[in-house]
């Protein structure tokens, strides 16, 4: 397509790296914010007196639309991974909790990685990328800053699809495998588009985001039905013709 911004998201989709000591901070401050603030309402004493006003018929129905898990209307948004489930009940535990992703599976970490550009959540990308990722970057505030920019606002991302899942090796030493097709529509042409990749996750050890699955390294491919990516002509060299002296 020839698009930054879609080149920008095929790469950082898989070529992020950093600490958990950032993700896991973040996500301790982005927790806190999310909680809900006060005493619930069952719990505080009733001193004010009765209203003289009449209900309007019907205005004791409940709202059968009302959220009741605490997150507004993000607990009822779905999941950009696009899967069956609500977006806090599948990508965002991860985003939102170390523990949950400590314990999720390599595929679970592919579309929780996914969804995190959907949902802006930067620490969880950078956060949940191998320390020797060939593209770390040392400078973590340039590098999500980079992120920010460049990798959201000309795509909507709408599904990302695992294709294969496979485990080699036992403990520290294990490595997964994971092939995935992800796919996006651009803003403003509403064209869609894809990529497949096949992404290598490996453990840097409990001190590294608990253990948990990071990437390190992909494969990228043609998505299936997309076309493949043109050749860029090169002009043919010029014959260098030896002269004996």
């Amino acid at each position: 397509m020839g698009c930054k911004g879609f080149r920008c998201i095929v790469l950082a989709l898989g070529l992020l790296a950093h600490s958990s000591i950032s993700f896991m901070q973040t996500s301790s401050l982005i927790s806190c914010k999310s909680m809900i603030n006060g005493v619930p309402s069952a719990s505080l004493p009733l001193y004010a007196k009765k209203s003289s006003k009449q209900k309007k018929p019907g205005s004791n129905k409940k709202n059968k639309y009302a959220s009741t898990s605490g997150f507004g209307g993000a607990a009822m948004a779905p999941c950009p991974c696009g899967s069956a489930l609500g977006y806090v009940k599948c990508c965002g535990k991860f985003h939102k909790d170390a523990n949950a992703y400590a314990e999720a599976t390599a595929a679970q970490v592919v579309r929780a990685r996914y969804s995190a550009y959907a949902k802006r959540e930067v620490a969880f990308i950078i956060g949940s990328t191998h320390p020797l990722n060939k593209n770390f970057m040392s400078d973590i505030d340039h590098w999500k800053k980079t992120i920010e920019m460049n990798c959201y606002d000309n795509f909507e991302l709408t599904s990302c699809e695992i294709i294969d899942e496979s485990y080699e090796g036992v403990g520290e030493s294990e490595i997964a495998k994971v092939k995935f097709v992800a796919k996006m529509t651009q803003v403003d042409s509403r064209e869609q588009t894809a990529f497949m990749e096949t992404s290598t996750f490996e453990r840097a050890g409990k001190h590294i985001a608990n253990g948990a699955w990071l990437y390190k390294e992909g494969l990228i491919e043609t998505a299936p039905g997309m076309p493949e990516p043109e050749e860029e002509e090169t002009e043919p060299e010029e014959a260098v013709t030896e002269v004996e002296a």
